[in-house]
């Protein structure tokens, strides 16, 4: 259970990315695998939400890393 809340709570934090990854995976459901399951295109499409969620999370977190200049001028 935790982790369910977890990924709720990137997702929930990273709109953005889970947007984009939710139209990603419709669009990767209906053309690129072309289910016609309704069951398929919302599972891939979950999945595409959690995914882009979680991109985004880590490009934040990459952005966040001070680097050397940032370090030695604080002297």
């Amino acid at each position: 259970m935790k982790t369910i809340n977890v990924q709720l709570n990137r997702v929930m934090s990273n709109p953005t990315g889970g947007i984009v990854g939710g139209v990603a995976g419709y669009y990767a459901a209906t053309k690129l695998i072309r289910t016609q399951k309704m069951w398929m295109t919302v599972a891939v499409t979950v999945v595409g939400v959690v995914v882009g969620a979680m991109v985004e999370a880590n490009m934040k977190a990459k952005r966040s890393v001070p680097t050397a200049t940032t370090v030695t001028s604080g002297k």
